[in-house]
């Protein structure tokens, strides 16, 4: 028993005044308190029979323990007296309200006296377990405690009162549970701490403002780096207080520059609070902080967002950021609020979360010439990642655009973000210097490659050439880049300018965009494809050129083993038929042009009979040739046949070599037009069949390329120039050499004036730059002039044209690999292929 009950309080106990059930009740108190040995207690004992009565422990009974105002008068007395209460309490014996309100004065002036090093740790245990059993009590002694707490901790006039009375209330958990109030009835009634129309009425005297206002200024208020009231007032956070929030805009705002002080001041989080939901799932505060006009301190709450945050209530705070960021000329890009938290708010992320407006933001900043160079790096690196890295959706990335997912498209991207299709293009020029390892030129090809035939609408007809131009400059470009940026971006290339170019006749530039192949294996089929499109096509008229080109490449195709010119065999097997047809309609003499086709199917026909035993692939190739044979043959008129060309086909139908027999509809196509040419030169003047004879004679000597009638017998060496008389001579000669003899020295003099030729050509207008190149390609791989033959003179000389008219040219990579294909094959002794590795590698130096 505590000294001060054994002599203050027992002594003074008024039994008379008492009803029984009372008196019992205080008989229970004594015997807590351990005072049996008491006059009062043994008095109680002696004189009192309380068979069938209950104790009651009435208002009377509690003020005679613990309503003792004098035991206050002395501070030290008055804590004894208080912690001596603690057996009661243990016991559910509670003080009633007036007691507890004397004791609450007492608290409040003794305040300053608690936080002194007098008052000792022991004792500070002992009152505060007083105050929590008080608090957490079913009677009417919990709401004035309650209530002196909550108030000494809001009230900040007294710091160090409200933060004696904060950590202990976190070191003790006072406020877990609930609280209890007497009601006008009499009735005890319990609340959970939590922040509602309850919490105000009984605590700010029903006034939400008054709250509001105490509270936003307690939040800034606190040690840096420990708990503080917030961390108290934390868990009474309700879908009451948001809803206040929510009707009350500008009270939301307060609540938000409150909340930077608090992070400021106390370097504390607050998302809770940040993060208020109503019962509807809204979010009032970062409502606020969407609509209104950012500083650092927002970009700093925006960092702390919840990630369950509705997307709509997200957006217009990007939004905002993003206007932040771009704010007084971009000072803000250098700020430590744009380091520590910004670069976090768009790394942290993913693109489909954020506005599309980010994408002409990107383009703002990181464009080399828009004035944000120093920060161009890394906005790069952020976007990439966020545009460029995740590709598992599409090419181009799903974003947010008036509150909903929207699928960025190329077309988007050209009409409304850049504004103007004249802004992309002035966009993508000027970025061509950055290579493709800028993301924002891998953007670009994305945005192109996704408009796709949209292209031809958003863009004249010149705007498209310049569009392909720069498409094929970036492509070749391409030194600096990974393999993986290579891989990811050429095939868009590729697919972007198929849909560009779709003019038909135009096979400098189709041959330009097939040869990106050569680049990037993973253009391969894109390529190729495009290729066979223009190449093949029926909604197009054939033209000679065309014609020309099918078979031009049966060489590439043969050579490398069908790795090029895959489109070869479809044209082969679907093409014959329609090529007879367009020249059973020409009206000129086509003789002689079906001449160098026939002569060159069958130069490697044979060349195909005599490998197929050793690789199935050259038996492929032959038998597709006689499908285009027999295709060919089976529509062309008879009349378009010349003598030569019947006989040639006669001879090698006939002939060890061809094996035609086997094809028997074939075979009984060459019989019937070798008759019918026999039976109408028989019926033609003697001049004719000396005509056709100089023309067999040509005709023969032109296995590959085509033959011209320049004659190059009699050339005056001291008369050549460059002209279209002499170009032609030489072309003629290359092609005929075999037959007509090697003119060296002509060939000579153009290597000589191998400048001049090369421009002659580049301004020629009839198509004799292509043939030229064409056929000093096949003079690179005829073993006749290979190195260490008789004709190696003529060979190297026509190599070494074929370099410089070839190098630096769109074509020159896809030669070069065509070259180094064939080299690897196997086809060709070794001298001859390191000879095709040599040019290769100074087509590509």
């Amino acid at each position: 028993m505590s000294a001060i009950f054994k002599t203050h309080i027992i002594p003074n106990l008024k039994l008379d005044a008492l009803e029984a059930s009372e008196t019992k009740g205080l008989q229970q108190v004594l015997e807590i308190l351990e005072a049996t040995d008491t006059d009062v207690y043994k008095n109680i004992k002696n004189n009192s029979d309380f068979s069938g009565i209950t104790a009651d422990f009435t208002t009377q009974v509690a003020q005679q323990i613990y309503f003792h105002p004098k035991r206050y008068a002395n501070t030290t007395e008055g804590i004894a007296f208080v912690t001596a209460w603690l057996p009661l309490l243990d016991e559910g014996i509670y003080p009633d309200e007036k007691s507890v309100n004397k004791l609450v004065e007492f608290l409040t002036f003794n305040l300053g006296y608690f936080q002194s090093e007098a008052f000792s740790e022991t004792i500070a245990q002992q009152l505060f377990q007083v105050l929590k059993i008080l608090v957490k009590s079913p009677s009417e002694a919990a709401l004035p405690i309650v209530q002196f707490i909550i108030q000494g901790i809001f009230d900040i006039r007294d710091v160090l009162s409200s933060e004696y009375l904060i950590q202990n209330c976190l070191k003790h958990n006072l406020f877990s549970g609930t609280y209890a109030v007497k009601q006008d009835n009499g009735t005890i009634s319990t609340f959970p701490f939590t922040i509602d129309s309850n919490f105000i009425n009984y605590f700010f005297e029903g006034n939400w403002e008054l709250f509001i206002h105490k509270f936003h200024q307690l939040l800034p208020v606190g040690r840096v780096y420990e708990k503080s009231a917030y961390d108290i007032i934390t868990p009474w956070f309700s879908n009451d207080l948001a809803a206040f929030y929510e009707a009350n805009p500008n009270s939301a705002l307060t609540a938000i520059e409150a909340l930077k002080e608090r992070l400021i001041w106390a370097d504390a989080q607050s998302d809770t609070l940040l993060h208020l939901t109503t019962t509807e799932g809204n979010y009032p505060l970062m409502q606020a902080l969407a609509n209104k006009k950012w500083d650092s301190g927002d970009v700093l709450l925006f960092n702390t967002r919840d990630k369950s945050l509705p997307k709509q209530q997200q957006d217009a705070g990007y939004i905002n950021f993003l206007d932040w960021l771009i704010a007084d000329g971009g000072a803000n890009l250098n700020s430590e609020a744009f380091k520590d938290y910004g670069i976090k708010i768009l790394s942290e992320n993913t693109a489909n979360n954020l506005p599309i407006e980010c994408i002409p933001f990107w383009f703002q900043i990181a464009h080399p010439q828009t004035g944000f160079k120093n920060h161009s790096e890394t906005f790069n690196t952020l976007f990439s990642k966020l545009f460029l890295e995740d590709d598992r959706f599409g090419l181009l990335p799903t974003m947010r655009l008036k509150g909903k997912d929207v699928q960025v498209t190329g077309a988007f991207v050209i009409r409304t973000i850049a504004q103007s299709h004249s802004n992309v293009l002035l966009w993508f020029e000027r970025l061509q210097n950055e290579g493709l390892k800028n993301p924002l030129n891998q953007f670009l090809i994305r945005a192109f490659c996704d408009a796709g035939e949209a292209l031809l609408e958003l863009f004249t007809a010149e705007e498209q050439e310049n569009l392909q131009r720069l498409l094929l400059n970036l492509a070749y470009a391409t030194r600096d880049a990974s393999a993986i940026i290579k891989a990811k971006n050429i095939p868009l290339i590729a697919e972007t300018l198929s849909f560009l170019c779709v003019e038909s006749g135009n096979f400098t530039r189709v041959n330009e965009i097939w040869a990106l192949k050569d680049l990037e294996a993973n253009a391969t089929d894109i390529c190729n494809q495009f290729a066979r499109k223009h190449y093949i096509n029926e909604n197009r008229p054939l033209t000679l050129n065309t014609i020309q080109a099918f078979f031009n490449y049966l060489g590439d195709y043969y050579y490398s083993l069908t790795k090029e010119a895959v489109w070869v065999p479809e044209a082969l097997t679907t093409q014959g038929t329609r090529i007879a047809q367009y020249f059973n309609l020409h009206n000129e003499d086509v003789g002689f042009f079906i001449h160098r086709l026939v002569d060159r199917v069958l130069s490697f026909h044979k060349r195909c009979k005599s490998k197929e035993t050793t690789n199935p692939i050259f038996k492929s190739i032959s038998a597709d040739i006689e499908v285009f044979l027999t295709d060919f043959l089976g529509k062309l008129n008879n009349e378009k046949l010349h003598l030569n060309t019947i006989t040639k086909l006669y001879e090698y139908s006939n002939s060890d070599d061809s094996r035609f027999s086997s094809n028997d509809v074939l075979y009984d196509q060459i019989e019937s037009y070798s008759q019918f040419v026999l039976e109408t030169e028989a019926s033609e003047s003697e001049d004719t069949t000396e005509q056709d004879a100089e023309d067999t004679q040509e005709s023969e000597s032109a296995e590959e390329g085509s033959v011209d009638t320049v004659s190059t017998s009699k050339i005056d060496i001291n008369a050549i120039e460059v002209n279209q008389h002499y170009v032609e001579a030489l072309l003629t000669n290359i092609e005929t050499y075999k037959t007509a003899g090697c003119e060296t020295e002509l060939l000579d003099y153009f290597n000589t004036h191998i400048k001049d030729l090369k421009t002659w050509l580049t301004n020629d207008k009839t198509g004799l730059e292509m043939r030229f190149s064409q056929t000093l390609y096949m003079t690179l791989l005829d073993t006749d002039l290979a190195p260490g033959t008789a004709l190696e003179t003529y060979g190297n000389l026509s190599k070494n044209v074929f370099v410089h008219l070839v190098k630096g040219s769109n074509l020159a990579t896809s030669y070069a690999m065509g070259l180094k294909t064939i080299a690897k094959s196997g086809a060709y002794s070794d001298p001859l292929a390191n000879a095709l590795l040599q040019v290769a590698d100074q087509l590509n130096a």
